[in-house]
């Protein structure tokens, strides 16, 4: 491990010398400070930032809970779960989203080459587009799926929800072209 300014690096031995070696890093940091987290094999989790996040998890899974600022996560799997925030979300296998509040207050950008799946609650307002290869890639069980419009466009399909009507529908963009876009809602414990 070496620190270098406001800079903390963590360099693993080889996998070819040690293949089994394994560790864990707990960074507790100032909610506003700008993150950079690059892991090559090992899953990242953040939480609570409000700065700008960036996540780099080639081959790991990136779990980003409750930030409020930029996010730009690209990892094996992404996982998702907030109310704000300006978010880029890249993943080789799959995404899931949880929105925590009826409304999200920003812009997601969630593109998979496997399933891109969000989580919403009851009455969920935000306008969102999904694009997919066929309709029957498109997978909606929620509340809203009545309020869904589906069209083709340049051999893709899009499926858009105008929500309140308060933002266009692309500032929540969820694609996936090989697989599924699946809309849930969030099933309450009784």
């Amino acid at each position: 491990m070496t620190h270098l300014g406001s800079v903390v690096s963590i360099n693993n031995v080889s996998r070819s010398i040690k293949p089994y070696t394994t560790g864990s890093l707990l960074l507790a940091a100032p909610a506003n400070a700008p993150t950079i987290i690059h892991a090559s094999f090992a899953p990242v989790e953040a939480r609570d930032m409000s700065g700008p996040l960036r996540v780099t998890a080639s081959h790991g899974r990136a779990t980003i809970l409750d930030t409020t600022g930029q996010v730009d996560a690209d990892a094996f799997v992404v996982d998702f779960a907030g109310s704000q925030g300006k978010v880029t979300l890249t993943a080789e296998a799959e995404i899931n989203l949880k929105m925590t509040a009826t409304k999200f207050d920003g812009t997601i950008l969630a593109w998979a080459q496997g399933p891109v799946r969000m989580l919403v609650p009851l009455g969920f307002v935000t306008p969102f587009q999904a694009i997919v290869n066929q309709p029957r890639d498109f997978v909606c069980r929620a509340d809203l799926c009545s309020k869904v419009k589906a069209e083709k466009t340049n051999g893709l399909y899009a499926f858009t929800y105008a929500g309140d009507g308060s933002a266009n529908p692309e500032r929540v963009h969820l694609r996936s072209e090989q697989v599924t876009v699946v809309i849930d809602n969030i099933r309450r414990k009784n």
